[in-house]
């Protein structure tokens, strides 16, 4: 409902690898999870910071679909997490990382550098990765003033990738994720 408020158009470049089991992307606007959903027709897990947890609409959310939170300072509540991940991912569910840790409200043109937490879960899990980027929601949607102009939103879906210990597929892999979103803008200039 949401997506469809504010996209005129849909651009889907690239599939989605059925056998992945973890989703990552870059974040740049709170309808990132709504245009996810509405372009992913498969039951996904979001992994969230504990304190969204504390916000009723979103605490309604978490216990109606399952999405898990996380204290990242407490290491039992990662240790939880990543079980919980496991038993999601082994029930055959798509879990939902951001690498950047953080929604990107600065400069949605330069992703945040991303933290290690998306590639312990990977690697630690054995998980096979499936690549999005979200492009175009801060064309439509600004805040100050706040304005929603109906536009076209771009999902690009990267060929999925291994999570093998001891490689630079995650350094790789945010690098070709970064060089994405400049030839986007590159093209919007």
């Amino acid at each position: 409902f949401l997506i469809n408020l504010v996209a005129k158009e849909i651009i889907i470049e690239g599939e989605l690898d059925k056998s992945t089991n973890l989703l990552i992307g870059n974040h740049t606007h709170n309808l990132d999870i709504a245009l996810m959903e509405s372009v992913i027709d498969e039951k996904l897990i979001w992994v969230a910071k504990k304190e969204l947890g504390e916000i009723p609409v979103i605490k309604y959310m978490v216990t109606k679909t399952g999405m898990i939170l996380v204290d990242r300072n407490d290491k039992r509540s990662v240790l939880k997490m990543l079980k919980e991940i496991k038993e999601k991912t082994q029930e055959g569910l798509k879990v939902v990382l951001f690498p950047e840790g953080t929604r990107n409200k600065i400069n949605p043109k330069k992703m945040i550098k991303w933290k290690n937490g998306s590639k312990a879960v990977a690697e630690k899990l054995n998980l096979k990765v499936q690549p999005l980027l979200l492009l175009g929601i801060d064309e439509i949607v600004t805040f100050e003033p706040l304005r929603i102009k109906k536009g076209k939103l771009k999902v690009v879906v990267l060929p999925p990738r291994e999570a093998i210990k001891n490689s630079n597929w995650y350094e790789e892999l945010e690098k070709e994720m970064q060089e994405v979103v400049d030839n986007y803008y590159k093209g919007k200039q």
